[in-house]
């Protein structure tokens, strides 16, 4: 059967109701990150009942020892000699948001929307991807290769359900990492390397000598000095452009740095100051270790400066340390996905950074792996004024697109 016509009968197959009662009863199990044991069981359930193999894997806490999760591993075997496909979504939800005028566990459906924790990010967008799948297996196509489902746990975590799954070998030709996306194609995604700054200052209490006074310098606030070398959060425009890159025109306002925390005990001498760098394509992790060295080096109105630089922050396993990922818009899985894209909504599809420009996902942990993958899935998270946010949704006929858009990049890659 053409490609075309199978894709057809594939996308007929697709069930919404199906899907539809998928997503909400994950929205229904509340999953944290690493307290997704229940959708974990849950969804190693419904997918075996679709034929495919599951392996329960456990999933270990990056420091804190003797906690776990669980993620289900399901494969969809093909007949052989075929390229495998991952599809790869993460089942932990946000934190809960105040602010909502839903139950956000209920999965309410109204006027073709889906609200609830994880309607959109991203438990809507994985139910759709298996719901692809499903129609796959309903139509009765026979693939070559291999469909590997993976709704990993702990994503908020670092990616570290996906980092698990690497170190306990699941691998795969390419992968479509489920992220919200308004169902773009995440073809260049930025990085990210947290940097920390520990100061000591000497202590000082208010009876001194001047002498003492001299050599006194607070520790918040030579924080604050740092911070003015370094420059402000959220711009580009840092002194003396101190991040070496080169510029890439997808990510035209990056690299890009934020200040996240900076922490001092009462009568501590240490201050601790953290910021992250997102990074692109040719940045790592050693080069912004440089840059940031550079900087220090070039302090000179500070003499009482004494620090401890990490880079990246929590050392050399740290889970938020995130590489860039780029795939080329010639690659065979983008060309599947925007076709699948534009036969399933009806318009051309978005290549590039476009709606996953500042964020990153599991896909950059797997092209780091040397796994080529796009993000890509349903969910506009510009409707509202700040993420996460209470009153999460996705519209219905965004996760139809979702499903029938993977189905049709499964049966061109794994066909």
């Amino acid at each position: 059967m053409p490609q075309s016509e199978l894709s057809r009968t594939v996308f007929e197959t697709v069930s919404e109701e199906r899907l539809v009662d998928l997503a909400r009863r994950m929205i229904r199990i509340p999953s944290f990150f690493f307290e997704e044991q229940e959708v974990a069981d849950f969804l190693a359930g419904y997918l075996a009942n679709l034929g495919l193999e599951v392996e329960m894997m456990e999933v270990e806490h990056p420091w804190e020892e003797g906690r776990t999760t669980r993620q289900p591993i399901a494969t969809l075997r093909g007949s052989g000699g075929g390229r495998s496909l991952m599809i790869n979504g993460h089942t932990d939800t946000n934190v809960l948001m105040s602010g909502w005028t839903v139950d956000p566990y209920e999965g309410k459906l109204e006027d073709g929307w889906l609200w609830g924790l994880g309607a959109q990010d991203d438990k809507g967008g994985l139910a759709a991807a298996i719901a692809g799948v499903a129609a796959i297996v309903d139509a009765g196509v026979e693939l070559s290769g291999d469909i590997i489902v993976c709704p990993v746990a702990a994503h908020k975590l670092g990616g570290t359900g996906t980092r698990t799954a690497l170190r306990k070998g699941v691998r795969a030709d390419c992968c479509i990492n489920i992220e919200h996306a308004a169902n773009t194609l995440g073809t260049v995604v930025t990085g990210s390397v947290r940097v920390s700054i520990a100061t000591t200052t000497p202590g000082l209490f208010f009876r001194f000598t001047p002498e003492a006074r001299s050599k006194y310098t607070n520790a918040i606030e030579l924080q604050a000095e740092l911070i003015r070398h370094f420059g402000p959060s959220l711009t580009n425009r840092l002194p003396n452009d101190w991040l070496s890159h080169a510029p890439h025109p997808e990510l035209a306002d990056f690299p890009m740095i934020r200040y996240d925390t900076i922490h001092k005990d009462h009568y501590g001498r240490e201050c601790d100051l953290m910021f992250q760098v997102r990074t692109v394509p040719g940045m790592t992790a050693e080069t912004v270790r440089e840059d940031v060295q550079r900087v220090l080096d070039g302090i000179n109105d500070l003499p009482n400066l004494d620090y401890r630089l990490t880079v990246p922050a929590n050392g050399p396993d740290d889970p938020y340390h995130m590489e860039p990922m780029e795939i080329a818009h010639d690659h065979p899985l983008v060309r599947a996905l925007a076709e699948g894209q534009e036969l399933a909504s009806g318009r051309p599809a978005q290549l590039g950074s476009v709606e996953r420009i500042g964020n990153y996902g599991d896909g950059n942990v797997l092209a780091a792996a040397g796994i080529p993958s796009i993000q890509y899935g349903p969910g506009d998270i510009k409707v509202y004024p700040e993420w996460p946010a209470p009153d999460e949704r996705v519209e219905v006929s965004e996760l139809m697109v979702t499903a029938r858009a993977v189905a049709h990049a499964a049966l061109s890659m794994c066909g």
